[in-house]
């Protein structure tokens, strides 16, 4: 019995000690682990408040390169309109000064934003060292996107930046468009274009349109081929900053170097780079109706050309603020801002 008792006793000295060594054991592995952890979310906030600056200088650049093309869409050229030369005033959805005033409260927000502000809206995990990793993997690759590249046009150094998508936009419809052979232009061009004889009688793509009820200098038709509307006009949430953010015009999916034509006579008042907008190209239609083309991978006008509805003036490309092939097209009339789509 004595033995027994003694063997009782050391059994569960035995026990006590082995879950004491446990709970040791234990204690020491998630000291570990949290330290790890700590570690770990030191790293991916690093990273992130360093994306997040970059973020916010690539952000306003963005927004100053918008402000640009509004103040040069909104000028008149030099181009002086009699009264008798103005079309009728079309259905006007917002104005220059409108969006001019949504750009400065966007940089203001932008001077104000702090990196905590957009993490919830990178990640909805729960755990924080997860929810700080997404949201620097996340900010970073927005960054690599938005980043500034140096390329050479015409032997020049040239900055051009692209930036992610801030509108909505089907990644499935852009990853099925037709081959750049059924575009019908299959050469890659390295050098500036020159519209050939065959492209400028080229008419322009098919419409609906009456010629005889529409003014050949009002913009209206298809400015090109393999037309879909990825991104609508109008205004929305930006996904990353949650503030009001503007597309002013529609875009137009379709392959690289698909043609782009002008939707009405006028005169080319700028043809070249334009920030944010890429290979940029205004016409003036001389009577208050102007129209924009951005994002081309040529261009194939010069400043100063006069257009006729339905000449070649560019080939679709994704230079600039872009992340896929497709056509910006803008329609204003003096400085007021046309849906574009109502125009097609």
């Amino acid at each position: 019995m004595a033995v027994l008792s003694a063997l009782v006793v050391t059994a569960t000295a035995q026990n006590v000690y082995d879950f004491e060594q446990f709970k040791a054991d234990r204690e020491r592995e998630m000291n570990e682990y949290q330290a790890r952890r700590a570690e770990e979310y030191a790293r991916f906030k690093a990273a992130y408040y360093g994306a997040f600056e970059q973020f916010l200088k690539l952000y306003q650049q963005y927004l100053e390169d918008d402000e640009k093309v509004i103040d040069l869409m909104a000028s008149d050229d030099g181009i002086k309109l009699e009264p008798a030369m103005l079309a009728v005033q079309p259905k006007v959805e917002t104005t220059a000064g409108d969006q001019k005033r949504i750009l400065e409260e966007n940089m203001k927000n932008i001077r104000h934003l702090k990196p905590e502000d957009l993490i919830p809206v990178l990640s909805d995990k729960q755990d924080t060292v997860d929810r700080m990793q997404e949201a620097a993997e996340t900010l970073e690759e927005i960054v690599k996107d938005m980043a500034t590249v140096t390329v050479k046009d015409n032997d020049e150094p040239v900055n051009v930046t692209t930036e992610v998508v801030l509108e909505p936009f089907d990644p499935e419809y852009f990853s099925n468009l037709p081959s750049l052979e059924d575009a019908g232009h299959a050469e890659d061009v390295s050098e500036p274009v020159e519209p050939s004889a065959e492209d400028t009688q080229t008419s322009q793509p098919a419409s609906s349109e009456s010629p005889a009820a529409m003014s050949s200098a009002i913009p209206h038709g298809k400015p090109t081929d393999y037309v879909r509307i990825s991104s609508p006009f109008g205004t929305r949430i930006h996904p990353i900053t949650r503030k009001k953010h503007t597309h002013k015009g529609i875009d137009l999916a379709a392959p690289k170097m698909t043609p782009i034509y002008a939707t009405a006579d006028g005169e080319v008042t700028f043809s070249g780079r334009n920030g944010g907008y890429g290979n940029f190209v205004k016409i003036n239609h001389r009577n208050g109706y102007k129209t924009a083309y951005a994002h081309m991978h040529k261009i194939a006008v010069k400043k100063g050309a006069d257009v006729h509805k339905g000449d070649l003036i560019g080939y679709v490309g994704t230079t600039g603020a872009s992340t896929g092939n497709h056509l910006h097209y803008e329609v204003y009339y003096q400085d007021k801002l046309i849906d574009p789509a109502t125009t097609l």
